[in-house]
C-alpha cells in the first residue's frame, strides 16, 4: 500500500512539472540545452555575448552566426535545401517578405507575447514576430558640426557643396541599415517609366550621393572615423540604438538629421526555419526571447527600442525620442521587389 502511494505521489508530482513546465510562458520558459543555431544581423556590438550568456543562464544553448542583413539574407537562400539554422532574428521588412516568398520560413502560433507588440508590426501569418524597432538616422558629431551647419535632409548631402567630403558613405551594400537609407532615398523618385522604377533625376540623386561622400573604412565604424583626428567625416547612417551605445563609448554628442519627410524604420522581427530539426526548442526560445523581461534586459544593455509595448519603459530616453521621429511614407512592396537590382546597379556604376 505504501509503495502504491509513493508511486502514485511520485507520478502527481511529475505531472505537475509536466503541467507547470506547459503553461511556463515570457521568460520563465526555460531552455533543454538543445543546440540552437541561429542567424541574425543583430549580434554586433557584444550582442551575441551577451545573448549567449544570458540564455545559458536559463537552459539555453546557442550558437550564433551575426552578419550583414543581406549576406544574412543570402546565406538562408543558398542553404534552403540543406538548412543549418533553425531561428533567425533582426532582418528588416524586405527581406522577412523575400524569405516568406522563398518558402524558406514557417508560420508559427503566436507566442504569449505577440498581443504585447506594437499594433500591426508582427507579420498577419505568423512568419514572424516583431522585437526591436530601429529608426534609421543621419547623424553628426554636434561636437564638430553646429545645428546651423548641419544638413536638414539626406538630400543636402549632395546639393550643399559643403558637406562633400564630410559624410560617410558604405562600400558594402549588404546590410539592412544602408538598404534602409538607399530605400529612403530612391523612393522620393519613384517612376514606373524610369530605369528600375526610378526617375532619372532619382538616379542622378544616388549616383551624387555616392560621389561626394567618404567611403568607409573597412571594419572601423562610424563614431571611430568621426573621432579620428585624421578623419573628415563627421556624418552618416546610423541605426537609432547605436546612437546611444556608441554615445557612451566614444563620448560624441550625436546630433539628429530628422527630415520633413521622416525617417525609415527597420522592424526586427524573429522567425523559425523550415526544416529546422528543434522546433521544440526553437518555439521556447521565441517565447523567452521576445518577452518583456527579456527584452526589457536587452533594452537597458543595448540602447534598444522594444516592439513589446511592457518593455518600453526600459529603454533609453533617448532611445524614445528617436523612435518617436515621423515615419518615411515608403512603398516597401517595389523596395522588395528592385532592392537587389538597386544596389547592382549602384556597385557597378556609382561606388567609387
Amino acid at each position: 500500500m505504501k509503495k502504491l502511494v509513493a508511486l502514485l505521489v511520485g507520478i502527481s508530482m511529475i505531472f505537475c512539472a509536466a503541467l507547470a513546465l506547459a503553461e511556463a510562458t515570457g521568460a520563465d520558459v526555460k531552455g533543454t540545452g538543445e543546440t540552437l543555431t541561429i542567424y541574425t544581423n543583430s549580434g554586433d556590438s557584444g550582442r551575441s555575448d551577451w545573448l549567449k550568456e544570458r540564455a545559458a543562464q536559463d537552459g539555453f544553448d546557442v550558437v550564433i552566426l551575426e552578419e550583414g542583413a543581406g549576406a544574412v539574407q543570402q546565406r538562408l537562400i543558398g542553404e534552403a535545401a540543406n538548412p543549418i539554422a533553425d531561428v533567425v532574428y533582426g532582418l528588416n521588412a524586405i527581406i522577412w517578405n523575400d524569405l516568406i516568398a522563398r518558402d524558406i520560413l514557417v508560420p508559427y502560433d503566436a507566442p504569449s507575447w505577440a498581443s504585447e507588440v506594437s499594433e500591426g508590426l508582427n507579420d498577419p501569418d505568423g512568419y514572424y514576430y516583431a522585437i526591436v524597432k530601429q529608426a534609421i538616422l543621419l547623424v553628426y558629431d554636434s561636437n564638430q558640426v553646429s545645428a546651423e551647419e548641419a544638413p536638414k535632409d539626406w538630400t543636402d548631402l549632395w546639393e550643399n557643396e559643403a558637406l562633400h567630403g564630410k559624410y560617410r558613405v558604405e562600400t558594402s551594400l549588404t546590410g539592412g541599415t544602408t538598404r534602409n537609407v538607399i530605400a529612403g532615398i530612391l523612393c522620393r523618385y519613384l517612376d514606373e517609366n524610369g530605369e528600375l522604377g526610378v526617375s532619372d533625376e532619382g538616379w542622378a540623386a544616388i549616383e551624387a550621393f555616392f560621389q561626394n561622400g567618404v567611403p568607409a573604412e573597412s571594419g572601423v565604424n562610424l563614431y571611430q572615423e568621426m573621432i579620428a583626428p585624421n578623419k573628415p567625416t563627421l556624418m552618416g547612417q546610423m541605426w537609432s540604438s547605436g546612437v546611444v551605445q556608441y554615445d557612451a563609448e566614444y563620448g560624441t554628442t550625436s546630433g539628429i538629421v530628422v527630415p520633413e519627410v521622416g525617417v525609415p524604420y527597420a522592424v526586427e522581427g524573429i522567425g523559425i526555419i523550415n526544416g529546422t530539426k528543434k522546433m521544440d526548442e526553437a518555439l521556447r526560445f521565441i517565447e523567452w526571447f521576445g518577452s518583456a523581461q527579456i527584452q526589457g534586459e536587452w533594452a537597458e544593455r543595448f540602447g534598444t527600442m522594444p516592439a513589446n509595448e511592457l518593455a518600453a519603459d526600459k529603454a533609453d530616453a533617448t532611445q524614445r525620442e528617436l523612435c518617436s521621429i515621423p515615419t518615411q511614407d515608403i512603398d516597401w512592396a517595389v523596395v522588395a521587389e528592385n532592392i537587389d537590382d538597386w544596389c547592382e546597379k549602384i556597385t557597378l556604376e556609382y561606388m567609387q
